[in-house]
């Protein structure tokens, strides 16, 4: 038997939801893919914390930290040019712009 060397993400999943939804066993299962028992158990104990770390709300989204810090970023971005923009009426109208 060849096994795969490099599996997708998907396909781990595949293969561990089929292993929940079937009566085969893990043995056949494991001889189907082409996956060797200890590789499959390895990707189902992972797959089970994920879930239970997801679940507890533990689980970190990079990516939706990442456009969730930029979301601020600009909100500050709008703020500060407001408050610059106020500040600036503010000097125009006392006449000190320009005099130091």
């Amino acid at each position: 038997m060849v096994y795969k060397s490099r599996w997708t993400p998907e396909e781990k999943i595949r293969i561990v939801l089929e292993s929940l939804n079937t009566n085969i066993s893990i043995a056949e299962l494991c001889r189907k893919h082409g996956v060797s028992p200890p590789v499959f158990y390895s990707w189902r104990g992972k797959f089970f914390q994920g879930g239970k770390l997801a679940l507890a709300g533990q689980l970190r989204n990079p990516a939706l930290e990442k456009e969730a810090e930029i979301e601020r970023l600009k909100n500050l971005i709008g703020e500060l040019t407001i408050a610059n923009d106020a500040f600036k009426k503010t000097l125009e109208a006392t006449g000190r712009r320009g005099s130091r």
